[in-house]
């Protein structure tokens, strides 16, 4: 065989190499280097065995994986390629590019993640840009009142001024996206490499740049600042002159009819979608529930002056038994100005509620499918080959060692299903598949069986789906349940049993050898031992240990599709560090912005004998006011969603909540807008020199 330098192997040498935990020595007849560097290192160093070597460890008989097709000159490989789809039934050709989805499997399913990923994130950071430009962009509106009121007494009409500020919103908002295009591009080189280096990528895995993503990220920005400045601007423009002039120095006191409306139309909605998991079951009413979160918090922005008036109407009480000049004059500002208030407190509490939801979704799932794993793992041992999988032949020669009762071999894979979403097709998903010996299940593995029997499997074409999976695609015990296997083949089989551990164990199980007859080395991934009464546990394990395998106690077991979850949630924590990222320079622009418009108003106080320092202790008190009711809020918005989700995987409205994630979460937020009102209060106090 030829082997990868890494080895550290001249030829001639020997080498032992072990497949399905049976090792074997091969002399080194030469040595190879991958060209400019491209071996994957996820994938481990690279062996070449010759035709009758390689056919000796395949476990699929005559068959062959893929064929390689070398053109004569001057044929196009794309018209070979299609020639032999023709000609040839079963097949599919592979060219140019596309060859690497063959050579490495995991490139193929690494495209399909990152599309996925970036249309989420992307739609997500859509809808908080347009909300937190929004806001923005109503505090600049508020600050020109006077101006746009003047221009409407000299003559200019609503659509005029309203045009004015679309125009100057698509300049600025033009400028600034294409100077952001530039270091979008730089992130997504950090992100590919933080995803490589995490294994949810392949390292041999290229990033395409195209200015095509970016053009359309200009366009989308460009129209988000747009419609957030109609939306900002549309109310004040249209505003009599005389009122604008009034409400230049003070606060329209009522909310919009429409406003209203709307506010309570989507926080309405958004507790809807976070009971839907309660009504609709698997990853459907999971979205749903964590989608409950914008409409959520988009809902309380647009009541925003309404909830700042609840609060200080609870802490009224409070305040009047107080002395402070400061405290006083920070809750007359807030009575006077609750919109400005809620500007301040909205951001934050967007930031804390989108954290909490991306951070602890993770968690609550995980979480319950190592309750799951932990409760129906009934053997004592798994036993495991270190750095494969494990032989047929072998798992016989663990069920014959003295003092095993019995061992159950497991293999898993995945597999593609059509999903549905309220009874419409919502194209297909992937899900966890496990291969059992329904024989030498009782005493190994309890799945929570709810209906039929898993000792069924042992017939031809025949399934047991996960409680979860049959609800969402409406398959009950006696149904044809239709899927692909991981090698592409298509099967129908019929539905045999229902189980409640799907999550623990993966959505779908089928007879071991079934499989393992699909999967590419035709090994089990592990065995799941048990012991006989009375059987000393290091003569056990000393056994296995002989055979050349590894013994874990069960604790040490981990869940189906562990590793996945885990990358899944690396990738939406990371993403959400980039979107908070976003949130925190938002926030601040916000607040500064707020406060910078108060030098008027801070200026005529020191006028009137207030200190510097009463000054800043006021709008300390006003910080910490809205630094509060943003955790509080974002606290209280994020609580739906996450029950939502806790009932969707477990039944329980309980999520996992990690105590010290939150706190950071929540302290971070906090300090964001302390620090920013209070740096901002030392510049509008600091002395002017003409």
């Amino acid at each position: 065989m030829a082997v990868e330098e890494s080895f550290g192997k001249e030829p001639g040498s020997r080498i032992v190499l072990s497949h399905g935990g049976v090792p074997a020595e091969y002399t080194v007849s030469g040595v190879v280097s991958p060209q400019d560097g491209t071996q994957d290192a996820a994938a481990g160093p690279a062996v070449f065995l010759s035709a009758a070597g390689a056919a000796a460890l395949w476990p699929h008989g005559d068959t062959v994986a893929t064929v390689g097709v070398i053109a004569e000159p001057g044929i196009r490989p794309e018209q070979l390629s299609a020639d032999i789809e023709s000609q040839v039934s079963g097949v599919v050709g592979y060219t140019g590019d596309r060859r690497g989805d063959v050579e490495n499997l995991g490139g193929s399913a690494a495209r399909s993640m990152l599309l996925l990923f970036s249309g989420s994130l992307a739609g997500v950071a859509v809808m908080t840009a347009v909300f937190v430009t929004a806001g923005t962009l109503s505090l600049s509106i508020m600050g020109r009142r006077r101006e746009f009121a003047m221009l409407r007494a000299v003559g200019a009409g609503a659509n005029q001024t309203l045009g004015l500020v679309v125009r100057e919103v698509l300049l600025v908002s033009g400028a600034a996206a294409v100077l952001g295009a530039v270091p979008g591009f730089l992130l997504a080189g950090f992100l590919g490499d933080r995803f490589t280096a995490a294994g949810v990528i392949p390292e041999s895995f290229s990033l395409a740049f195209s200015p095509l993503p970016s053009l359309a990220a200009v366009l989308i920005s460009v129209a988000a600042a747009v419609g957030a400045s109609l939306v900002a601007a549309r109310g004040t423009v249209r505003t009599a002159p005389t009122t604008a002039l009034r409400e230049s120095v003070t606060e329209k006191s009522a909310l919009g009819r429409g406003r209203v409306i709307t506010g309570l139309a989507l926080l309405g909605g958004g507790l809807a979608a976070a009971l839907v998991p309660a009504a609709v079951p698997g990853s459907a009413g999971l979205a749903a529930a964590a989608s409950s979160i914008l409409l959520l918090v988009i809902g309380a922005g647009m009541l925003g002056p309404w909830l700042v008036a609840g609060m200080l109407k609870l802490l009224q009480p409070l305040v009047r038994r107080s002395s402070s000049a400061p405290l006083i004059l920070a809750e007359a500002n807030a009575w006077s100005y609750p919109r400005r208030l809620a500007a301040g407190i909205i951001p934050l509490a967007l930031a804390i509620a989108l954290g909490s939801v991306q951070f602890f979704m993770p968690t609550t799932v995980a979480a319950e499918a190592e309750r799951q794993s932990r409760d129906g793992t009934v053997a004592g041992y798994m036993v495991s080959a270190p750095g494969s999988g494990v032989s047929a032949e072998l798992a016989d020669q663990v069920a014959a060692l003295p003092g095993v009762e019995a061992a159950s071999p497991v293999s898993r894979s995945a597999i593609l299903a059509k999903a549905a979403f309220l009874g419409m097709e919502d194209g297909v998903q992937p899900y966890a598949i496990q291969g059992l010996a329904p024989g030498n299940l009782s005493g190994s593995l309890d799945l929570k069986v709810s209906e039929g029997s898993l000792d069924r499997l042992a017939e031809a074409d025949t399934v047991a789906l996960s409680t979860s999976l049959a609800r969402e695609t409406d398959t009950a015990p006696g149904d044809d349940f239709a899927f692909y296997y991981g090698d592409g083949t298509e099967a129908t089989a019929v539905v045999v049993a229902t189980y409640e551990r799907g999550l623990g164990f993966g959505d779908v199980a089928v007879d071991n050898e079934t499989l393992r007859s699909h999967t590419t080395t035709g090994l089990n991934d592990y065995l799941l031992v048990t012991a006989e009464p009375d059987t000393d546990p290091a003569a056990l394990t000393a056994a296995v240990d002989g055979l050349g395998l590894t013994v874990l106690d069960r604790e040490e077991l981990g869940a189906a599709g562990a590793a996945e979850r885990n990358a899944e949630s690396w990738v939406s924590i990371l993403a959400m560090l980039v979107l908070l990222g976003y949130l925190g320079v938002s926030v601040v622009n916000t607040l500064v912005m707020a406060t910078a418009r108060r030098r008027p108003e801070l200026l005529l106080l020191r006028n009137l004998g207030a200190s510097d320092a009463q000054l800043r202790r006021m709008t300390r008190h006003e910080s910490v006011l809205i630094a509060a009711a943003a955790v509080v809020l974002g606290t209280v918005l994020a609580l739906p969603p996450l029950m939502g989700i806790a009932v969707s995987v477990s039944g329980q409205p309980l999520p996992t909540i990690q105590p010290v994630a939150y706190l950071l979460l929540a302290g971070t937020t906090a300090l964001l807008g302390l620090g920013s009102i209070a740096v901002a209060t030392r510049a509008a106090l600091r002395r002017r020199t003409d």
